[in-house]
């Protein structure tokens, strides 16, 4: 547990243990090295994304919690902003931090071509490269309570007052079950992953369906 700029951080032993478990399983076995970049870029990346929503909150007179456990870190603000636009910057604040993060990332590479120093460094490339963008796609869909779910939550309240949160949740099942139907279509063959961007796709994830899952329970 440590603070800074007023942004309290707290981990738990839990995230990194599941992170190796995962990690465990993208490396194909117990390899102790690429387990602990795996898992050391995940928490740096988690740290990062996390920064910088805070620092938006406490721009904005508000002091935050970050609490980093099993797969993944939330805030938890003492207040949330007191106008739409201000929760609306808030939201955004998470996805745009991982894109942040993934052109630091990409940038710096491109220009002293760290990644090229090492197998070591190649893999940690790959792992921050790939985190950072998906994060940042993820934060952006429209599931609550997601960053895009909150964005669509604040905008609809603004147009139907009345409807706004409803629309919100059939919304948001809508899109994680979506998801959650693409995902086994793929894995039996039955559907192409979707082609996001050049040689990205969208990733056919268990864990992130998973989550989808919870999200809209």
């Amino acid at each position: 547990t440590w603070s800074v700029f007023g942004i309290r951080f707290r981990v738990f032993p839990s995230f990194f243990l599941y992170s190796a478990i995962i990690a465990y399983i993208i490396v194909g076995g117990f390899k102790p090295i690429p387990i602990a970049i795996d898992v050391g870029c995940i928490f740096f990346g988690v740290l990062f994304t996390e920064f910088v929503q805070g620092l938006v909150y406490r721009s904005y007179g508000l002091r935050s919690t970050v609490m980093i456990r099993e797969f993944i870190g939330g805030i938890y603000p003492e207040a949330e902003p007191p106008t739409a636009i201000q929760r609306i910057v808030v939201a955004l604040a998470h996805p745009a931090s991982a894109f942040i993060l993934h052109a630091l990332v990409y940038y710096s590479n491109q220009e002293y071509g760290w990644s090229k120093s090492s197998p070591n460094a190649e893999f940690a490339y790959q792992i921050l490269w790939i985190i950072s963008l998906f994060w940042g796609i993820i934060g952006l869909l429209p599931v609550y309570p997601y960053s895009g779910g909150k964005v669509m939550m604040e905008v609809l309240t603004v147009i139907t007052p009345r409807w706004g949160l409803l629309l919100t949740v059939m919304i948001s099942i809508t899109v994680g079950l979506a998801y959650v139907a693409y995902t086994v279509a793929v894995m039996m063959n039955e559907f192409q992953p979707i082609v996001l961007a050049d040689g990205v796709r969208m990733p056919v994830s268990i864990i992130l369906s998973v989550f989808f899952v919870l999200a809209v329970l």
